[in-house]
């Protein structure tokens, strides 16, 4: 069916919670039919490999855009096995269930996740809606919770996430491109047009030649696109920055593609326990019964995350 690397950035190792259901779930999603390569299984198995956690850097954003430089460009297995059509983005303490990342893998869609939660006390979802008369990322507050359609959404964190590959080889075209950089100087200033040109095209000269040197070196280390980054102005009325995961769905949006979360696929993340949509589900129906509830509107949100 798919060829699948899991990639997970870590510094401390993998939780040693997480392991077994990991192992769980691969065991659940890998072809083990023998007879015909992996990656064809007519049963809808797939052929998923464990990429080595990376501990190089406790900066997550900098560990896993390493991480996914080596899935996409370093050292691939010798059986003759393809470059893998998927990633699974996961972290280092997520709990989850076997059918997970099948489950996901079923839909082939550019990018899927599960929801989550943070891993403390109120366990806030980490799905996000645009709102564009705000121009700030909002929280559902609730959606149904027993549905069996995917939901279309705006961000979400990487913790639980599976990304096509065409989805980083064009984002990693625009970063060599400086494609957003430009399109925000454009937005943003009164320069003139052909000198903000000029400059980005300089720019992504250097990018492209440090890029196509490290290629022939077979360094994947500096080949490294920056899919996840903190940025600082998407919209003019931004102050702070946004989170390297939500930036990383902007631009992913902005190139096209299109965002689902599935709300049957809640992993837990390991805190004092395991945190998840079900302790959120749960605080938000106590609230509802004792009628603190806030009314919502077009069933989103009424927290907002500031950018």
């Amino acid at each position: 069916m798919a060829t699948v690397d899991i990639l997970i950035p870590s510094y401390r190792g993998l939780a040693k919670e997480a392991q077994p259901p990991l192992y769980a779930m691969m065991r659940e999603s890998n072809c083990y039919c023998g007879g015909h390569e992996p990656w064809r299984c007519p049963r809808g198995k797939h052929s998923i490999r464990l990429c080595p956690p990376l501990s190089d850097s406790s900066v997550v954003h900098w560990a896993r855009n390493q991480i996914i430089a080596m899935g996409m460009y370093g050292p691939q297995p010798s059986d003759g096995r393809p470059p893998a059509d998927y990633f699974f983005l996961m972290d280092d303490d997520m709990i989850c269930d076997p059918h997970y990342l099948n489950r996901l893998l079923a839909y082939k869609l550019d990018v899927a996740v599960g929801i989550c939660t943070i891993r403390r006390d109120p366990p806030v979802p980490n799905i996000r809606f645009w709102n564009t008369e705000t121009e700030r990322f909002d929280i559902p507050r609730e959606w149904d919770w027993d549905a069996q359609r995917l939901i279309e959404i705006d961000g979400a964190g990487a913790a639980f996430m599976v990304v096509k590959r065409t989805v980083l080889e064009r984002m990693g075209t625009a970063y060599l491109n400086c494609h957003f950089e430009l399109s925000e100087d454009l937005r943003k200033t009164m320069t003139s047009h052909r000198e903000l040109m000029a400059y980005w095209e300089q720019k992504a000269r250097l990018r492209k030649e440090r890029f196509a040197e490290a290629q022939e070196n077979k360094d994947w280390g500096k080949m490294d696109c920056w899919w996840f980054q903190f940025l600082a102005n998407i919209v003019d009325s931004q102050c702070g920055e946004l989170g390297e995961d939500v930036s990383f769905c902007w631009k992913a949006k902005k190139l096209g593609f299109k965002i689902y979360a599935d709300p049957q696929v809640l992993p837990g993340h390991l805190g004092a326990y395991s945190y998840s949509i079900r302790d959120y589900r749960e605080r938000i129906e106590q609230e509802k019964a004792a009628g603190n509830a806030p009314v919502l509107k077009e069933n989103r949100v009424a927290l907002s995350v500031g950018v």
